[in-house]
């Protein structure tokens, strides 16, 4: 499961809003891991968005691997479970398609009440599909949270995007993940 080129599409959390890509979890990770990784988060997008630009910003690309990690803006816009499973189902299959390696990505937790409960049945799915079909998974709450299962406020700079802690954070379980995961 040879690495040699990954592509990292999502949303702000993948871009590394407020501070540029080059402070995201994924530009310190390409820092230190042997293989290129680009960074196609864009703020503001949904499964759904992800998928329209698949062809563009994956296929394109033509890297081993690609992780998805999306979920966010879907929830803050109400989007039903079935539509963000099928954005997820379609990026997955285009992968598998075209020999890319698909690696999903959780949402992370956010403190808005109302968005968590929302993400939780994301994350819920993608654990049980991921698992059902055998696709890699990254977790990013163990760093992102306190010990006592909250969200760890020196990891936000907001209710649902990480500081440079929480980028720097998500950056080394990603890496940990890498060198377990994709040997």
């Amino acid at each position: 499961m040879k690495v040699t080129k990954m592509v990292c599409l999502g949303d702000s959390i993948v871009w590394g809003f407020p501070y540029g890509p080059q402070y995201s979890w994924v530009g310190i990770a390409a820092g230190v891991l042997v293989f290129p990784m680009i960074n196609r988060g864009i703020n503001g997008e949904t499964a759904e968005d992800l998928h329209a630009r698949f062809q563009r910003d994956v296929i394109a690309c033509a890297p081993s691997h690609v992780f998805i990690m999306v979920g966010t803006n879907d929830a803050s816009i109400n989007v039903p479970l079935e539509s963000y499973q099928d954005g997820i189902l379609k990026m997955n299959g285009e992968a598998s398609l075209h020999g890319i390696t698909p690696i999903l990505g959780l949402p992370i937790p956010s403190s808005d009440k109302w968005l968590e409960g929302r993400l939780e049945k994301y994350r819920s799915w993608l654990k049980v599909f991921s698992s059902a079909n055998c696709v890699g998974l990254v977790d990013f709450s163990p760093v992102m949270l306190s010990p006592e299962k909250t969200v760890n406020r020196e990891c936000y700079t907001d209710e649902v995007h990480p500081s440079k802690t929480g980028y720097r954070s998500m950056a080394s379980l990603f890496v940990e993940f890498c060198r377990g995961y994709l040997k």
